[in-house]
């Protein structure tokens, strides 16, 4: 007969399987976390349409490249560009939509950012995680992403009472010397047991 902890491993694990095989059948891709960036970022540079110019066209051709790497690509680049492209035609819906099955294009995260000219602050303020930032490469984007780690764990070191380096060598011993306010080394204070102004002390 199983014990009680027996159980809750056997329970824990059957839990763990049980999602391990939902997240195999239902994987994330890449392309589809892109498209999802590639969505927040034109929405909030153009509003729900995309403009009916060259820089429009382009980065359409962006989404259409990476919709094609998604299942039904056919069907998903229609629908996406009927409702962000209104203006073109059907015939250039199709030909779009025929050259980039033909080829869809796999950008690195880096070029594609360089391709979009997108900045660092856009890039955090949208949360884009896939697609890189001009001027920041992917060791910049590491160091920065620890740098804002070290960061969080200072706040939640400061809000649970911790005192900042410099707090702590400002009230060090070492900085106080309070060995000196009463008239003795540092070694009879130890030897005491750290007296302090207004205790009495007596030297064996």
């Amino acid at each position: 007969m199983l014990s009680a902890t027996d159980k809750r491993r056997a329970d824990i694990k059957r839990r763990y399987d049980t999602a391990r095989r939902e997240r195999q059948r239902n994987p994330v891709s890449m392309a589809a976390l892109r498209v999802g960036d590639l969505k927040r970022l034109f929405t909030a540079r153009y509003g729900r349409e995309m403009p009916d110019d060259d820089a429009g066209r382009d980065d359409a051709l962006v989404m259409a490249h990476h919709l094609a790497r998604q299942h039904h690509p056919e069907r998903r680049i229609s629908a996406w560009l009927s409702l962000s492209t209104p203006w073109m035609s059907q015939n250039e819906v199709q030909a779009l939509t025929n050259k980039v099955i033909a080829k869809p294009i796999r950008w690195r995260a880096d070029t594609l950012g360089k391709r979009l000219n997108l900045t660092e602050a856009e890039r955090q303020r949208l949360r884009i995680t896939t697609i890189g930032a001009v001027g920041v490469d992917k060791a910049g984007r590491l160091d920065r992403r620890r740098e804002r780690a070290r960061q969080r764990d200072e706040q939640r070191r400061r809000a649970a009472g911790a005192k900042t380096r410099a707090e702590y060598e400002a009230n060090s011993i070492s900085k106080t010397r309070p060995w000196e306010a009463l008239g003795m080394s540092r070694r009879t204070w130890y030897r005491l047991g750290k007296p302090t102004r207004g205790t009495s002390a007596c030297a064996a």
